[in-house]
């Protein structure tokens, strides 16, 4: 299944597709964001379970961090490549109407589009939560993050095909269903 390009404008009544507005896609991705934090809180605790405490009294168990952070990056990736692999939306995509395809003729996203989408938007965010336990250099890692999102809302909202630059890098486009009235 795949999606056209939405028209400028549909026929009232009848059922179109736009592209999906800044809004909805922080609400849509803030919804993945809590479903990955309640799997990982539940990793975390197995990971504590078997002796892999992130914490010995204040002092940081690096080890834990690192293990994981590698759980977690690798739970991140298979929630975000699957979902937009398999059933062209994350939960919180689907919640919202919302489906994601190749910029060019809306076909299902490769494997690659996929990998390369999950990088740009925050995969990079689940590398960097391993460093951010180091002193300065996590703040600075912390504080770049930053700056890359606001870039990222920045060109998704400056774009009229909403388009941000993690959009362009992966050659992918997010439309939403939506009712024209009349």
């Amino acid at each position: 299944m795949s999606f056209q390009v939405p028209p400028a404008a549909a026929p009232p009544g009848s059922a179109a597709i736009v592209y999906a507005d800044l809004p909805n896609r922080i609400i849509a991705f803030v919804i993945d964001i809590v479903i990955l934090a309640v799997v990982n809180i539940v990793v975390t605790i197995v990971l504590g379970a078997v002796g892999l405490s992130m914490f010995n009294g204040l002092d940081v168990n690096y080890m834990a961090v690192l293990v994981s952070g590698i759980v977690g990056l690798a739970i991140s990736a298979g929630y975000f490549i699957y979902t937009w692999t398999s059933m062209r939306a994350t939960f919180g995509m689907k919640a919202l109407g919302m489906q994601i395809g190749n910029e060019g003729d809306g076909a299902t996203l490769t494997m690659n589009q996929a990998a390369r989408r999950w990088i740009a938007v925050g995969g990079w965010i689940s590398i960097a939560q391993i460093i951010n336990p180091v002193p300065l250099i996590g703040m600075l890692v912390g504080l770049a993050g930053l700056v890359y999102i606001i870039f990222l809302l920045y060109t998704t909202a400056q774009s009229p095909t909403k388009q941000g630059y993690h959009d362009h890098f992966a050659h992918t486009m997010v439309v939403k269903a939506t009712r024209a009235v009349a």
